[in-house]
């Protein structure tokens, strides 16, 4: 059998750039893992026509590893449910400008060295 290849220079890069750091408690919240950004024209109508009758919506999403372990442990730590931390966080950053504006801008950074990290590897 053969081994396992390891990954390249540029492969690790985009990994790098795709997952960044941990959030931390006490930090300010670092990046997440940015796959793509929608433009708003792919959006399902059904989540607007769900909130008209009050009906919930359902989405899901993937978290890596350590983001995924970090929620378990901050909810559990709190006696709540993640989902209930992800919902309060979505409030938060609905009322807050500045959050948002932090939001976007870590965005667009997650955005810019993942494209970045794509070039350098096509090179």
């Amino acid at each position: 059998m053969a081994a396992p290849r390891r990954p390249s220079d540029a492969q690790r890069a985009i990994r790098t750039a795709a997952s960044g750091p941990v959030l931390r408690p006490a930090t300010e919240p670092g990046p997440d893992a940015v796959t793509q950004a929608r433009d708003g024209s792919e959006e399902d109508p059904r989540p607007a026509q769900a909130a008209e009758r009050g009906k919930p919506t359902r989405i899901t999403i993937d978290l890596a590893a350590e983001l995924y372990s970090y929620l378990r442990g901050y909810a559990r730590g709190r006696d709540i449910a993640a989902a209930d931390v992800v919902r309060e966080l979505i409030r938060q950053m609905r009322n807050d400008p500045d959050l948002s504006a932090r939001v976007t801008a870590e965005l667009a950074r997650r955005r810019e060295a993942l494209a970045e990290a794509m070039r350098a590897a096509r090179e």
